[in-house]
């Protein structure tokens, strides 16, 4: 199953999962995945599973697609890999149907300290 995190500002905005064969996403109501800002195109790039692997393509968007930092036009998914459309960030992760452990880990950001961790912390944040 694909899980893709939907990001503005490394804030998480929707949690999708999708058992689908072509994803779609732009700013048109009609797509799999409406990013509401006026740097996306309409119909701006699909996801699509092909021999068991997923790929990004974009669709002749006006700003294009970015897959880790590199503008393409159609290339291969892989686990944590990052696509940027427009001003927003879409986080790809590949999960085991039902491992709800790893579902859990990726929605949950906060980071989890013990004690000690958080007095180092905040002595190193003193410097």
């Amino acid at each position: 199953m694909l899980t893709i995190l939907l990001k503005f500002n490394d804030k998480i905005l929707k949690t999708i999962e999708f058992d689908k064969n072509e994803i779609t996403m732009g700013r048109n109501a009609e797509n799999d995945i409406v990013i509401e800002n006026l740097a996306v195109s309409k119909l701006h790039a699909r996801i699509m599973k092909q021999d068991g692997a997923y790929y990004i393509e974009d669709l002749n968007s006006t700003n294009g697609t970015y897959l880790n930092k590199i503008r393409i036009t159609k290339k291969d998914l892989k686990n944590n890999d990052i696509i940027i459309v427009g001003k927003h960030s879409l986080e790809i992760h590949f999960v085991k149907k039902g491992d709800i452990n790893t579902i859990q880990h990726i929605k949950n950001d906060t980071m989890k300290l013990t004690t000690e961790k958080h007095i180092k912390m905040l002595a190193e944040q003193k410097k």
